[in-house]
């Protein structure tokens, strides 16, 4: 049968096809009509096609088979793409993914709020779920779990999930599920080593030295060398062997990596701005008031004293597995969008959530 090819390929800081999200959406369109969808990443070439006769190169993208439904939905969400006879073969199979975003105690609405709008533009099923909702039971009925950002380093989530909530959350990522934690939700995974910690679940290789100390760095507008460029979370973000991509960050964990389980994907390089002298930021932030109160106004300031004693090469982006389950790990926060050359809306920093769920959804 003939193949699709859905080119995803970045041009700068923006995208190939016209909108990133927009192009998300379409893809799950795709998936809620029981179509498959092979995800190309790493780079590959393609012979002759009806855009380039002589062959072309792309970074990454999807394929599946040509039938008149897949292309009518293409065509009404304005995608760009080719017809070809065969397509490289790929592991990567996006299967369809039901999402809950934790909405209990401790949850900051003022960041799972812009989470829920990316993931409303990228087309994702989702649902909140509470803390009384995960200690009955009712995660077993889901495929990931994302916790967003919170106002501490975890201590809030065991307020209202308990022990329960928790033995119910490892249980879920134990028997079947899968895990995205941003800033607060990155530090619920780690194991601690001090006995007068018992808000996190203990379930990877990994810590914070600094256990809950989460106020002691601050927040601001960092940026990330990408360790694992081949990783399908950088697909169309990383390009050749050395990329960076800077990012809001806003008090999350500095992750150290204890043992096998964990693997480091990115770590912080340098602190591009902040609300502290010599770094406060003389660019327009536009529609991004998340970024500009976290970058401009926040009363706790990264400094470049603190960014260097405590953040400077330590792990942001982490992998983690839990009984042959994926935890993914990121630090800062890629929901706030990147700032300075644009709207919010259809950021490229939006691409490591999609492609986060994504690579957790095969």
């Amino acid at each position: 049968m003939a193949k699709i090819f859905i080119p995803t390929d970045r041009i700068g800081l923006f995208s190939f096809q016209k909108s990133i999200s927009g192009t998300f959406s379409a893809l799950n369109k795709l998936l809620s009509k029981g179509i498959s969808l092979a995800w190309h990443v790493n780079g590959l070439r393609l012979p002759g096609t009806q855009l380039w006769p002589e062959g072309h190169y792309y970074q990454c993208g999807f394929s599946l088979d040509d039938t008149t439904e897949a292309q009518t939905i293409l065509e009404d969400n304005g995608i760009i793409y080719e017809m070809l006879d065969a397509m490289p073969q790929t592991s990567l199979m996006v299967k369809p993914i039901n999402i809950a975003v934790y909405d209990g105690r401790g949850a900051g609405r003022e960041f799972s709020d812009p989470l829920l709008e990316v993931l409303d533009m990228g087309g994702f099923t989702h649902s909140y779920i509470s803390d009384k909702e995960i200690r009955e039971g009712k995660l077993a009925h889901f495929d990931v779990l994302m916790v967003p950002g919170s106002p501490d380093a975890g201590e809030c989530y065991y307020a209202g999930l308990g022990d329960k909530g928790y033995d119910r959350i490892r249980s879920f990522v134990a028997d079947h599920g899968h895990y995205l934690g941003i800033c607060g939700g990155a530090y619920l995974p780690l194991t601690s080593y001090h006995q007068k910690n018992p808000y996190w679940l203990n379930i990877v290789d990994a810590t914070e030295n600094e256990d809950l100390d989460y106020w002691r760095s601050g927040s601001g507008f960092v940026r990330c060398r990408i360790d694992n460029d081949q990783h399908p979370i950088f697909a169309a973000v990383a390009l050749g062997s050395s990329s960076t991509i800077n990012l809001v960050y806003w008090e999350g964990p500095a992750i150290t990596i204890t043992g096998n389980n964990v693997k480091p994907l990115a770590h912080f390089e340098s602190l591009l701005a902040s609300g502290k002298d010599p770094l406060k930021p003389h660019w327009d932030m536009l529609d991004n008031t998340m970024a500009a109160e976290a970058v401009k106004s926040w009363y706790n300031g990264l400094t470049p004293e603190l960014f260097d004693k405590l953040l400077r090469n330590k792990c942001a982006f982490a992998e983690g597995e839990y009984y042959g389950h994926k935890l993914l790990l990121y630090s800062p926060h890629p929901e706030m969008g990147n700032i300075g050359y644009g709207p919010r809306a259809d950021s490229l920093n939006f691409l490591l959530i999609y492609n986060g769920l994504f690579y957790l959804a095969c």
